[in-house]
């Protein structure tokens, strides 16, 4: 079946797989909604999975294990950078329309693609175009035409040059380049109509290959220091990637406080990564040290809802760039489950960094980030990208943590399908529901007439939780133990939710 014919028969049937959930209804069923609303998995492919065993990730490794990322709850999957690029990263693109040979092919790709879609699951790219590599060939013509005072050259205009010094800019003999990342990653000039054609045909070639949306590299840096013109910007690519798909996902990378993404939002992408949400000083684990929780998280669900309007909010615990969360929240294995928790009731598109769900950890440097992912603790070889300064692993493999019901990763995949059987979850307007303690929250969301209630204990105490309840109590996620309800008394172990429908 096709992607449309796919569409189609999801608007009118949902997906019903079991989710298991002890003690509540055993006739609980995820029900995937074919809308831009989903739970996306971040793959850095280097580190994944190797096929091949020559010690480096490959595109048939992703697709191997693709029934995993399915099984997770995981409705999507975002690849970092796959084109030829000099660098391990890859965010240095030398050939647009092409695959790296250290990643496999485009029959590869396509047979990845092919695969995900018939379980379901989305496929996203990385659209890295704020910058080249300096060995694209455009940049090297541009460049012998800038040295040569050639400007009516074609690829001359696909760049910034200057003959003086400039604040950004990188030297190459006696002519000067905008490259504000390093020399290596000359910025293209985005107001060049030329430009502005290459990208079209660019996401038109890949969406042409199946791929459901574009994750937006470095949307800040589009025409730095002016954030309206860059989310204009990164709104034309919402919209000339909707003339070949209508329903292609965009998302944007904007790392800033949440005025300047309320700024992107305005012009016109579906989302941007809500960074507020992440990291040490983010909203998910500062709610974890305040001292009323309740309202400081209920406040940061408020102000996220602001900042996203009519767009998608996409709150995430961490990615790439950042220090992984089980390291955030000092590798306790409550907290990073809890942490989980909290982000998955919050609206939006939810994504995780490959080895999140199983407490992987890494910081010191971006290779450290994205060591390779842990499949087994028997496994004899495992990937460290090059310039990974730290080598350990916290806590056991993906094989022990299958096994193991109380494991962080199964706590993730409760999350994930709990977010998939309740549609509300995601899409939901939310309600506060008055409840007279610093660390209980009791919340509603409704979508399409459809209610749940949400009740959070933040304290690491059992808390009994008493109100005249409507509906049953359907699901609950723990760190251990169970929630339990005897009339209109819900008993909490700590650090608990539970949902009520």
């Amino acid at each position: 079946m096709n992607r449309k014919l796919q569409a189609i028969a999801a608007l009118f049937a949902a997906c019903l797989l079991p989710l298991s959930l002890s003690g509540c209804d055993r006739e609980l069923k995820e029900r995937i909604i074919d809308d831009k609303y989903d739970n996306y998995y971040e793959i850095f492919v280097y580190s994944f999975s190797d096929s091949d065993g020559n010690g480096v990730g490959d595109l048939n490794g992703v697709t191997e294990k693709l029934s995993y990322v399915r099984d997770m709850g995981y409705t999507g999957i975002w690849l970092m950078p796959i084109s030829p690029s000099p660098s391990y990263h890859k965010y240095d693109v030398t050939d647009y329309m092409a695959i790296d040979p250290m990643y496999g092919d485009m029959e590869a790709f396509e047979t990845l693609v092919e695969s995900a879609h018939e379980l379901d699951i989305k496929v996203m790219i990385d659209l890295v175009v704020n910058h080249t590599s300096s060995q694209h060939p455009w940049f090297q013509q541009a460049l012998s035409a800038a040295k040569q005072g050639r400007t009516d050259d074609p690829y001359y205009s696909y760049y910034h040059f200057s003959t003086t010094p400039q604040a950004g800019y990188a030297q190459s003999g006696d002519v000067y380049y905008e490259a504000r990342f390093y020399d290596g990653m000359p910025d293209l000039n985005l107001d060049s109509e030329a430009v502005r054609g290459e990208i079209s045909d660019i996401l038109r070639f890949w969406l042409d290959k199946g791929v459901d949306g574009f994750r937006l590299d470095a949307c800040t840096s589009y025409y730095t220091g002016d954030n309206e013109k860059s989310a204009a910007f990164a709104g034309w690519l919402q919209a000339e990637a909707e003339k070949y798909e209508p329903d292609c996902y965009i998302v944007g990378e904007v790392w800033s406080n949440s005025a300047v993404i309320e700024t992107f939002y305005r012009g016109g992408a579906d989302s941007f990564f809500y960074f507020p949400a992440s990291q040490a000083s983010g909203y998910v684990n500062q709610t974890l040290i305040s001292s009323t929780p309740a309202d400081y998280f209920f406040s940061a669900l408020e102000e996220m809802a602001k900042v996203s309007a009519e767009g998608i909010a996409v709150p995430f615990l961490g990615n790439h760039d950042t220090g992984r969360i089980a390291g955030v929240v000092g590798r306790k294995e409550d907290r990073v489950k809890f942490a989980y928790g909290l982000a998955g009731m919050l609206s939006g598109d939810l994504f995780t960094y490959y080895g999140d769900e199983i407490g992987m950890v890494g910081a010191a440097t971006d290779p450290d980030k994205r060591i390779g992912m842990l499949w087994d603790n028997e496994q004899e070889f495992r990937i460290y990208p090059p310039g990974t300064t730290t080598r350990e692993y916290e806590f056991d493999g993906v094989r022990q943590q299958q096994e193991d019901g109380g494991s962080i990763l199964n706590y993730y995949k409760k999350c994930n399908l709990l977010r998939n059987a309740f549609p509300s979850i995601m899409r939901g307007e939310t309600e506060r529901i008055p409840y007279d303690a610093e660390d209980v929250l009791i919340m509603k969301k409704t979508w399409q007439g459809e209610s749940v209630c949400i009740v959070i204990n933040f304290s690491q105490e059992e808390r009994a939780v008493a109100r005249n309840w409507e509906g049953k109590l359907k699901a609950f996620l723990t760190v251990e133990g169970e929630v339990q309800k005897s009339g209109d008394e819900l008993r909490m172990p700590g650090y608990s939710i539970a949902v009520m429908a």
